[in-house]
């Protein structure tokens, strides 16, 4: 009986199933064409062009509004004068697309370039406005068309996305990696301190929100009478203040997270040191700041919404009195969380080179201690007066926040790493 030899290819292909893998193949290339063309789309001269441009549009609004805030609060007559207007935009601007830029990794020529081209147009048309040729919306007008004209022509002239930065390429090239940057699923979490600390910063700063929220807040804070009587009238009024210590708390015991994972990541000890010893005045501070508002403060405007008339005045004054106190200890506090932020967000920049994410963690935690420190000297001058600087600094905190857990992974990237089994040396 003589048998048919085939190989095993050959049997293969006469399946029948091998058609349904066929079929499957032509699907899954299929469904991946439409995401090569999109990727071969940015990767052209065209695409790289319109990205880089909208980064930059993006980048400016957001500094202009972010800086507006700053200006609004701290010299709130600075824009009154066209001429200052526009100076003042184009910084905002130009500050807000650099320090996307350095995020990114843009190489700083670029980044110098740049911000030559965004700057130039408002100082060449200082000179007609000076003149009187050119009126101040003329200059704010076509201030802002020629800025963005000459963008448009020098990314065009010279292209360059985040791969042109210096750092971008010899980051991921210069030291291989030993161990895997991931932790394991069974790692736990006091492994990732990082982590931990992310978590407790938000978690922080949503509960602070959520008391801010409860507090008594629909009288302006400056009007002592009608603010002492909206606070007479709350029946929720310590455990509030219970909520906000308890945020602080948590924010507190973040950073002290945050400093452990700076440390295992090789950030400088000095910075983190300091920054643990200013997160721990700040607790103290607020412990005094909700002892003197939560407590103090509320039993002196009940006993004034419940003096006789005759004694209205002296309880008056002593409820204002412990008002102004209040004041101090929450300027002192917001500078020294600030300065907390300030610290931290220093050694994080420090790190900086290993991720894009931590990069922009260190940004805007610089720019919310900032905006904290101002935000703490304006309450020592002129008290609780309405502000943005808060919220945009919760926010920004925020990205801070969610951008360290970048840092366990850093840290697992630049361990040491430990022998194999096969490598330990053995006896004889």
């Amino acid at each position: 009986m003589t048998r048919a030899v085939t190989s095993g290819t050959s049997a293969a292909r006469a399946a029948g199933p091998t058609i349904v893998g066929m079929t499957t193949f032509t699907t899954s290339y299929a469904d991946r064409a439409p995401r090569a063309t999109a990727r071969r789309l940015l990767r052209s001269r065209l695409g790289r062009f319109l990205t880089a441009y909208l980064e930059m549009t993006l980048s400016m609004v957001v500094g202009m509004q972010l800086l507006g805030v700053v200006w609004d609060s701290s010299w709130p007559g600075l824009t009154s004068r066209p001429d200052a207007m526009a100076l003042a935009m184009a910084f905002d601007m130009t500050l807000g697309m650099a320090a996307w830029m350095w995020v990114r990794r843009h190489a700083p020529r670029h980044i110098v370039d740049m911000s030559a081209v965004m700057v130039l147009p408002f100082l060449v048309l200082l000179v007609p406005y000076r003149l009187g040729v050119l009126s101040g919306e003329g200059l704010l007008t076509w201030g802002h068309v020629a800025m963005f004209a000459l963008m448009a022509a020098y990314l065009a002239w010279r292209p360059h996305t985040p791969a042109a930065g210096p750092s971008s390429a010899s980051s991921r090239t210069s030291a291989p990696c030993t161990t895997s940057p991931v932790p394991s699923k069974g790692a736990s979490t006091m492994s990732r301190p990082a982590r931990a600390a992310s978590v407790l910063l938000v978690l922080g700063a949503a509960l602070a929100v959520v008391g801010g929220l409860l507090h008594p807040h629909t009288e302006p804070p400056n009007s002592h009478a009608a603010v002492f009587a909206e606070y007479a009238r709350s029946t929720d009024w310590v455990w509030v203040h219970d909520l906000q210590f308890l945020s602080a708390a948590l924010v507190v015991t973040g950073f002290l997270f945050l400093g452990r994972a700076l440390q295992r990541a090789g950030a400088a000890p000095g910075l983190v040191r300091l920054g643990d010893a200013a997160a721990a005045t700040t607790l103290s501070l607020i412990a005094v700041n909700v002892a003197v508002d939560g407590v103090a403060l509320g039993r002196a405007v009940d006993a004034w919404a419940h003096a006789a008339p005759a004694d209205k005045s002296s309880r008056f004054a002593a409820a204002e009195a412990v008002r102004w106190m209040e004041w101090g200890v929450n300027s002192f506090f917001t500078i020294s969380l600030g300065v907390t932020l300030l610290l931290f967000a220093a050694a994080v920049l420090r790190l900086a080179h290993q991720s894009t994410r931590l990069r922009l963690a260190g940004v805007a935690g610089a720019l919310a201690g900032g905006m904290l420190l101002l935000n703490g000297m304006a309450v020592g001058a002129h008290g609780f007066e309405p502000s943005a600087l808060p919220l945009v600094a919760t926010a920004l905190y925020v990205v801070m926040a969610l951008g360290i857990p970048a840092l366990d992974r850093a840290r697992s990237a630049t361990a040491p790493r430990l022998p194999d089994v096969e490598e330990l040396p053995t006896a004889g």
